[in-house]
């Protein structure tokens, strides 16, 4: 292992991070789920000048997760780390966090569908590790390619979405001044339906104060009326994930929603992101088969989401 270093804490000198990088991992995420309690550890290799595999924990009354309030944290590493010495970051991470008091880590990992063979290689790893599956959750996001998504989905969609160009909806990008009246929107939407929030608007205005390039509302009119509205966060800069979708109950057999999605693939197509996060279909623990359908119909692929823990 005399190739790489350990390190706790944020290396000193300004290494190179030769992996992919989401959001939630980010100071500026971080910050906005917890301003203290984080500890990082690093993996570093010193000739090259790189840093080669990284986790960061929020440690709370003996517990260490990753991350502390959002979709996902988990270890984030170059493909071309050898397994060997990944296993071996994993026993360190782990021997510190026992050292300094930690009695329970929890690690909550991507979906699958964004680094499958990285999330592949981490389960095994944790799981030999001795850690255990705490939640498994179905997730569903779009591929973004050359092939229009009117040619991807079935011709029940494509009916709406041809009713939705022939009524005239109109497509809106947002600024992230308009979040209040976004916001209310979507949560009367889901009132309507039974479905609360998971943030407080004061709570998701706080994320976005700390991460105000990061997210991206988007809108559907019909004559001047909000009708359909996603707020999106730019996971990085081949991934959108739409956190907040919602449309009117009055506008059901109207479907903008699939509107809103065609237009958002044509935006995410011209600013080469590759991928639609459409979040997990879970209700309760157990899959909502409604909503994974209507998911799956509109081309999301679907893929594992999991979260690892142990005890130590």
């Amino acid at each position: 292992m005399n190739k790489y270093t350990f390190i706790e804490g944020l290396p000193a000198k300004p290494y190179k991070s030769v992996f992919e990088r989401f959001l939630f991992n980010e100071d500026r995420h971080r910050s906005s789920q917890s301003e203290k309690n984080w500890n990082t550890f690093s993996f570093i290799d010193e000739h090259a000048g790189q840093i080669v595999a990284q986790i960061h924990f929020c440690i709370v009354d003996g517990i260490a997760l990753s991350p502390c309030n959002a979709p996902f944290g988990s270890i984030e590493f170059a493909e071309e780390l050898d397994t060997e010495s990944f296993a071996f970051f994993l026993n360190e991470v782990e021997k510190r966090l026992k050292a300094i008091g930690v009695k329970k880590i929890v690690i909550k990992d991507t979906p699958h569908q964004y680094r499958p063979h990285q999330s592949t290689l981490l389960s095994v790893l944790l799981l030999n590790h001795g850690f255990t599956i705490r939640g498994h959750e179905i997730n569903s996001a779009i591929v973004v390619d050359t092939v229009d998504w009117e040619n991807k989905i079935p011709q029940a969609k494509l009916r709406n979405l041809k009713r939705c160009r022939k009524e005239k909806l109109e497509f809106r990008c947002l600024g992230v001044e308009r979040l209040s009246e976004i916001y209310q929107f979507i949560e009367s939407c889901r009132r309507e339906r039974g479905v609360t929030l998971s943030m407080s608007l004061a709570r998701l205005q706080q994320t976005i104060d700390y991460c105000k390039d990061d997210f991206i509302l988007f809108g559907v009119y019909q004559q001047d009326e909000l009708v359909a509205a996603s707020i999106s966060v730019r996971v990085n800069e081949r991934i959108v994930y739409n956190f907040y979708p919602a449309h009117a109950k009055k506008t059901d057999s109207l479907s903008p929603l699939v509107f809103l999605i065609d237009n958002e693939y044509q935006y995410c197509r011209e600013r080469n992101i590759g991928l639609i996060d459409l979040g997990t279909s879970m209700l309760s623990g157990e899959i909502n088969f409604s909503l994974l359908n209507f998911k799956t119909q509109l081309d999301g692929k679907p893929s594992l989401k999991l979260t690892f823990e142990k005890d130590i």
